[in-house]
């Protein structure tokens, strides 16, 4: 097989690994915030219902809402430090891991930040909703997000270029490129069209918009790398081997996920 095709291939299911786990761990923490207010939530792959919410406060409902959301900024923030601070020259599958971990779970927190305004069923919108939010404070948090959005994708640029293994890869601006087209965005491409597959069925119309539309905003980093400089080549070709482990644990995390989660958890 192609190296380049191989890469392709294993940063995509990377890709899906990591999407799966934002989405359990951000489902689930809603889920525990419900159990602690004795909302009976049944978690399920991409929402959590709960069945009983009449003696819920204001509070505990926004509670419940901002759980989701803020676990995927913690665990943004979190896997950024650490891929930060295991990184090497090596850059084996495991960094491309947390580097994804890290990206999707910023462009969760980012994403629902965005459009709070615009879709009052999402997290962040019932929040607004519930506190009753001024439209104005609404906007500017969506300008915030949406910046801080393009800074993360602009930072995104290189790291995805550093796990080339070979120097012509990077040597220019064509190669760059054509690297992070196959790190980077042709993954998100496979990766989007699987999980909007495992989604399905739809409950509301943000869970089945939100994975194929949240990394429109990886066309930044992709068509960045062509001018990005200084870009150190890893001394690891393990990406460029197919991951059988990764397939494994994908697998494994699909079933999970569409024949435990879908039909509900009762907690």
């Amino acid at each position: 097989m192609n190296e380049k095709i191989t890469i392709t291939f294993n940063s995509a299911i990377l890709y899906v690994i990591a999407f799966l786990l934002t989405t359990i761990i951000h489902e689930f923490l809603h889920a525990i915030i419900g159990l602690s207010f004795e909302s009976n939530p049944v978690m399920h792959h991409n929402y959590v219902e709960h069945l009983s919410i009449e003696h819920l406060t204001i509070n505990q409902k926004i509670s419940i809402a901002l759980a989701g959301p803020l676990i995927s900024l913690i665990q943004g923030v979190l896997s950024g430090v650490i891929y930060y601070k295991i990184r090497k020259r090596s850059h084996k599958l495991i960094h491309l891991l947390i580097l994804w971990i890290s990206v999707l779970g910023l462009f969760n927190f980012l994403g629902y930040a965005m459009t709070g305004f615009l879709f009052k069923n999402g997290d962040i919108g019932k929040v607004y909703t519930l506190s009753n939010t001024p439209f104005w404070i609404q906007i500017v948090l969506a300008v915030l997000a949406a910046l801080l959005l393009v800074f993360v994708a602009y930072k995104m640029t290189v790291p995805y270029l550093q796990f080339s293994y070979k120097k012509e890869w990077v040597e220019n601006g064509k190669s760059r490129k054509n690297f992070s087209f196959h790190t980077l965005f042709l993954p998100w491409i496979i990766g989007s069209l699987i999980v909007t597959i495992l989604y399905l069925p739809i409950i509301a119309l943000i869970s089945i918009i939100y994975p194929i539309m949240s990394g429109m905003i990886f066309i930044f980093p992709w068509q960045n790398a062509e001018g990005a400089e200084a870009v150190k080549t890893s001394s690891n070709q393990e990406i460029g081997k197919l991951s059988l482990l990764g397939i494994g644990i994908l697998l494994l995390l699909i079933l999970v996920f569409k024949f435990i989660l879908a039909t509900g958890i009762e907690l």
